[in-house]
């Protein structure tokens, strides 16, 4: 079965978020950097960026920003930047997520961003967020990828509506998404570059 058959034989689908659903990291590297040289005088390297990105967001500012205040002040400081710097729909999601919730697939979010900031973006970006089974973020589990205990949450949802995990399929952007997700019994299908059998160039390749 290709990519397409396997999202839509599903009766639940999980996406990732960050450069998945949404464009995130091109954008996302150049708010962090900003933040980084303004607040904290700190010169902030792709390299860095790299090393790190993934992590929990919480996680994630405190190594960037180098502890060099409390997590709030560091959250404050990135969200005082967050207008300039907001995160767009990818190619092809906005509609594929329509589409799957008009067919009646169950579909849910699980991500390493916070689930606030994670709900803001998506409506931003025009997703039927109050459509969605859930939206879990960082910030409500004390897994994160490539844990499979990350979706615990997700299964318990799923598991009230009657879906199983082998009835889900997770969809990324990372080797660390597949393996967290065939770790929980579900199925993947990754998108951008290639790195499998079951990827496709952008998630327009599933509607």
């Amino acid at each position: 079965m290709d990519a397409r058959g396997v999202v839509w034989g599903a009766r639940a689908v999980v996406f990732d978020l960050d450069d998945t659903l949404l464009l995130t990291r091109v954008v996302k590297w150049a708010h962090h950097q900003a933040v980084a040289a303004r607040f904290y005088g700190i010169d902030l390297t792709e390299d860095v960026l790299r090393e790190h990105w993934g992590k929990p967001y919480d996680e994630l500012i405190t190594v960037l920003y180098r502890g060099a205040a409390s997590l709030a002040d560091m959250k404050a400081a990135n969200l005082s930047l967050e207008h300039l710097y907001r995160k767009s729909a990818a190619v092809g999601a906005r509609e594929l997520v329509k589409a799957l919730l008009d067919h009646g697939t169950h579909v849910g979010v699980v991500t390493s961003a916070n689930t606030g900031p994670t709900r803001a973006d998506l409506d931003f970006s025009g997703f039927p967020v109050d459509r969605l089974a859930f939206v879990h973020g960082a910030d409500l589990t004390a897994s994160h990828k490539p844990d499979p205990a990350v979706f615990d949450d997700a299964k318990r949802v799923l598991q009230a509506h009657g879906v199983t995990a082998a009835d889900t399929v997770y969809i990324g952007d990372a080797p660390m998404d597949r393996v967290a997700a065939e770790g929980a019994g579900f199925g993947f299908v990754g998108v951008g570059p290639g790195l499998g059998e079951l990827w496709v160039a952008d998630l327009a390749e599933l509607r």
